[in-house]
C-alpha cells in the first residue's frame, strides 16, 4: 500500500529564543539575515519532486494575524526549491537581509502555487489542490512555540520545519491528488539538536534486518499520560539502510514512536524519554519485535487521516500464540462514530493474509475504527478533514478567550469559523496544538472545532486553533 509519509523544511536566520512574552519591537539592526532550507524524507515511491516557489520570509511581533498584522520581511529568494533534494538535515541558503530588533512571535512564507509543482518520477505533473485561492500567492503560518528574540548585538539562525508529508495528503477525495495542509513550525538552530540511528526488525531466523520507510514521530507531551494527550513536534523516516535522521529538535525531552506503517506484524517501538541538546545529536536506534509481544494479537496500520467524501484502506494483521501470521483472518470491522467515519467496505483477506477495510469520511472530526477477531481487538484514531472550500476562513474567534483551570481539571474550548460576511463556516479542518512545552496544560482531546485541555501544572500556556491561513491563541492559566 502506497502511502505519504513525513517530510519538513527548514528556514534558518538570524535569531534567538527568549522566554513566552509579547515584547515590543526595540530600536535597531543585526547583521544579515540567513536563511537556510532543509527537509527530511518524502517516502511516496512515486513522487520525483516536490518543487515550492518561495516568494518570501517574513516575521511579526504580534500574536494575532487574523487582521493584516506588523511583518517585517526577513528574506526573499523568489526561486524554487525541490524538497526532495534536501534530507536529514540538509539545508539551503534561502538568502537573508538585518531585521529590526525585538520578540518574533508569528513567522509566515509566501508561496507562488503557479509556479509550485509535484513531479512524478517520469517528469509528469501531479494534480495540487493548493488552499484557497488555489492560484498565485499563498501565505503560510508557521507555529512559533517559543518567541524569536532578536537582539542589537548577536545572531542566530530561524528554522522553519515544513512537514511535507503532513502538508501534502495523497488521495483525500479519491481524486488521486495532493490536497495541501500546511504544517509548518519555527524554532531557533542554536538551540536545537538532532536524533539520529538505526531501525531494524527480525528476518525470518529473527536476525535483525534493516527496515526502509519506517516512521519516527517526535512528540512532546507527558509519556505518563495517553499518547492523545501527546503533540507531534517532527518526523522523519529511514533510508534504504535503516538509516534516520530528524534535525533541528528543540532542546528539552521527548516521545519518539517508531514504526513500519506498511507492515503491520511489526509491533512499533515508543522510547518515552529522549533527551536533545543543543548542538549535539542524540544516538537511538530501535529493533521492532514482532506484534503480539509473545503472544496471539491484532494490529492495525494504515494512513490516520481522510478527506470528507473521501475514503483510505487499512489493514490489520492477526496472528496467533505464537506469533505467526494467520493466513485468513477473519477480522470484523467497526466505527465508534458513523457520522465522522464509515466502514464502506470490509474486505475480509487477502493472499498477503492481511485484512482490509475501507473508510468512508462522512463528517470533520475524529473517530476510533476498531478491528476484532475473536478475543483480539485493536483500534485507530481517524481524523476527517474538510476539503478546498469555495470561501476561505476570515477569522478564527476563540470560545472561551482564556481559561482557567485547576490541577487535575479539565476545560473545554470551542472555535468559531467565519468568512469575511461573518457568516459562521462549518466541516471545515482546524488544527489545535499548545504553543509551548511548559508542562502546565495538556491538550488531552480535539475533534473539529472542540478541544479538551488538562490542568497539570502551576503557571499559563496558550493553546492555538488553526484553520487555513488564520489562527487565534487563547491563555490558560493553571492558578
Amino acid at each position: 500500500m502506497k502511502r505519504l509519509l513525513a517530510a519538513s523544511l527548514l528556514l534558518a536566520g538570524s535569531i534567538g529564543i527568549a522566554c513566552y512574552q509579547d515584547d515590543t519591537l526595540h530600536p535597531g539592526l543585526i547583521a544579515p539575515t540567513n536563511v537556510l532550507l532543509t527537509d527530511d524524507p518524502f517516502p511516496f515511491d512515486t513522487v520525483g519532486s516536490v518543487n515550492i516557489y518561495i516568494g518570501k520570509i517574513e516575521g511579526s511581533t504580534q500574536f494575532d494575524t487574523s487582521g493584516s498584522g506588523s511583518w517585517v520581511e526577513i528574506a526573499a529568494p523568489k526561486k524554487s526549491f525541490d524538497l526532495l533534494t534536501l534530507q536529514q538535515g540538509t539545508t539551503a541558503l534561502l538568502g537573508g537581509q538585518p531585521i529590526g530588533a525585538g520578540q518574533y512571535v508569528a513567522i509566515r512564507m509566501t508561496i507562488d502555487v503557479d509556479k509550485s509543482s509535484i513531479q512524478y518520477k517520469g517528469g509528469a505533473d501531479a494534480v495540487v489542490q493548493w488552499p484557497y485561492p488555489g492560484h498565485g500567492e499563498i501565505a503560510l503560518y508557521a507555529l512559533v512555540e517559543q518567541p524569536l528574540a532578536v537582539s542589537t548585538t548577536a545572531g542566530a539562525e530561524i528554522v522553519i520545519d515544513f512537514d511535507v508529508g503532513r502538508s501534502f495528503l495523497y488521495n483525500l477525495t479519491r481524486n488521486k491528488d495532493f490536497f495541501m495542509l500546511p504544517v509548518l513550525r519555527a524554532v531557533n538552530s542554536a538551540a536545537t539538536g538532532s536524533i539520529a540511528g538505526v531501525v531494524t526488525a527480525p528476518d525470518i531466523e529473527g536476525n535483525p534486518t534493516p527496515v526502509q520507510n519506517a516512521n519516527i514521530t517526535v512528540y512532546g507531551g507527558d509519556p505518563s499520560r495517553s499518547s492523545a494527550t501527546w503533540y507531534v513536534l517532527a518526523t522523519g523516516r529511514t533510508d534504504a539502510q535503516g538509516h534516520y535522521t530528524v534535525a533541528f529538535l528543540p532542546t528539552g525531552t521527548w516521545i519518539v514512536r517508531f514504526e513500519q506503517p506498511d507492515l503491520p506484524g511489526l509491533d512499533p517501538v515508543i522510547a518515552p524519554n529522549v533527551v536533545v541538546a543543543a548542538g549535539g545529536t542524540t544516538p537511538l536506534s530501535v529493533f521492532l519485535p514482532r506484534a503480539g509481544a509473545g503472544g496471539a494479537f491484532i494490529n492495525i496500520a494504515g494512513p490516520d487521516t481522510v478527506g470528507y467524501g473521501g475514503t483510505i484502506v487499512l489493514v490489520a494483521a492477526v496472528g496467533d500464540s505464537n506469533q505467526i501470521p494467520e493466513q485468513n483472518p477473519q477480522v470484523t470491522w467497526s466505527s465508534r462514530d458513523t457520522s465522522i467515519a464509515l466502514v464502506l467496505q470490509d474486505s475480509g483477506f487477502s493472499a498477503d493474509s492481511l485484512s482490509r477495510a475501507t473508510i468512508l469520511g462522512r463528517g470533520v472530526g475524529r473517530a476510533w475504527i476498531v478491528a476484532t477477531s475473536g478475543a483480539l481487538r485493536d483500534s485507530v484514531s481517524i481524523e476527517v478533514v474538510s476539503v478546498a472550500p469555495s470561501n476561505p476562513v476570515a477569522s478564527v474567534t476563540l470560545v472561551p478567550p482564556s481559561l482557567t483551570v485547576a490541577v487535575n481539571d479539565s476545560g473545554q474550548f470551542t472555535a468559531e469559523l467565519r468568512d469575511s460576511a461573518g457568516n459562521l463556516l462549518t466541516n471545515r479542518q482546524v488544527s489545535w496544538s499548545l504553543t509551548d512545552s511548559t508542562g502546565v496544560a495538556d491538550l488531552v482531546w480535539w475533534s473539529g472545532t472542540t478541544a479538551l485541555v488538562y490542568g497539570r501544572n502551576h503557571g499559563t500556556t496558550h493553546l492555538r486553533a488553526a484553520s487555513e491561513s488564520k489562527f487565534k491563541d487563547a491563555t490558560i492559566t493553571v492558578p
